[in-house]
C-alpha cells in the first residue's frame, strides 16, 4: 500500500488511458465473460444497504453506470456516479438516458472528490475501488462525503480459497479470460491486467482494517459464489 505519488500519478494515468481504451466492448465483454452473474452480485450487494430508497447516492468508479441502474429498482432520490475515464463516462451517460433513468454521471476522481462533507447518504462502488491509485486515500474520501448515520457499500472481485475452485478460477482469470479480452477489444494487456489487478487488491481482514482506518464502523464483509466476489459494507457513526 506504500506508493510515492508519482507511482499513484502513474498508476492513476494508466489506468484512465486502458478504460478509455477499452470502452466500447467493455459492457460486452464484463457481462459476456462473467456469464451474467455479475448482475446478481450488484443485486445482492445493494441488498446489503438498510434503506436505499429516497436516499443521496454517490457510486465511485461508476465506468458505463451498471451499478447506478442495478439500485434504480430501490426508488434512491438521486444517484452521482463518478469515474475517471471520460470514455466510460460518455457510454454511460448514453445508456442511462436509453433507460430514461435521471442519474447523472460525471467525470472525477474518486481520492480527491469535488464534494462537501457529509453529503450523501450511501457511498457505493462495484469492480472499481481496486483500480484506485491509493485505496486509503479513496476510502477516507468517501467517508468525508458520507453523512453521520451514512453507509458505503463496495463490490469487487477476490481470489476463492477452496483449492479446486480456486485452479479453475485461476485458469480461466489469468488464461482464458485474457485471450478472449484480448481477441474482442484487441487490448489484451488490459484483460492481463485483470487477474493482476485481484490478486493485488486487500482482500477480506486486510480491507476491513483499511476500512475502519478510514474512519467506518461495524465493518463486514461476505463473500459470493464461492468466494469470487466479496461485499464489504460499513457506516459511519
Amino acid at each position: 500500500m506504500h506508493k510515492s505519488s508519482v507511482e499513484i500519478g502513474e498508476h492513476k494515468k494508466k489506468n484512465r488511458q486502458m478504460f478509455n481504451t477499452i470502452a466500447d466492448n467493455y459492457d460486452f465483454l464484463n457481462h459476456t465473460l462473467s456469464g451474467g452473474i455479475d448482475f446478481y452480485w450488484r443485486w445482492r450487494a445493494l441488498r446489503k444497504v438498510t434503506s436505499i430508497e429516497n436516499s443521496l447516492i454517490l457510486d465511485l468508479a461508476t465506468g458505463t453506470g451498471d451499478l447506478t441502474l442495478s439500485a434504480r429498482r430501490f426508488s434512491p432520490r438521486r444517484i452521482i456516479g463518478v469515474d475517471v475515464a471520460i470514455e466510460m463516462i460518455k457510454l454511460g451517460r448514453e445508456k442511462l438516458n436509453s433507460r430514461k433513468f435521471d442519474a447523472q454521471l460525471l467525470a472525477g476522481d474518486a481520492e480527491s472528490l469535488p464534494f462537501c462533507d457529509e453529503t450523501y447518504d450511501i457511498v457505493m462502488a462495484a469492480f472499481g475501488v481496486r483500480n484506485f491509485g491509493h485505496i486509503p486515500t479513496g476510502l477516507s474520501e468517501a467517508f468525508r462525503v458520507l453523512r453521520s448515520g451514512g453507509e458505503v457499500v463496495i463490490l469487487d472481485f477476490s481470489e476463492p480459497t477452496l483449492p479446486i475452485v480456486r485452479d479453475l478460477y485461476l485458469l480461466y482469470f489469468r488464461k482464458i479470460l485474457p485471450l478472449i479480452g484480448g481477441l474482442v477489444s484487441g487490448e489484451r494487456e488490459a484483460y492481463e491486467y485483470l487477474p493482476r489487478s485481484v490478486r493485488d487488491f486487500p482482500q477480506d481482514g486486510v480491507f476491513l482494517d483499511l476500512m475502519n482506518e478510514a474512519g467506518f464502523s461495524g465493518n463486514c464483509s461476505s463473500k459470493l459464489t464461492f468466494g469470487i466476489c466479496s461485499i464489504y459494507v460499513g457506516k459511519k457513526c
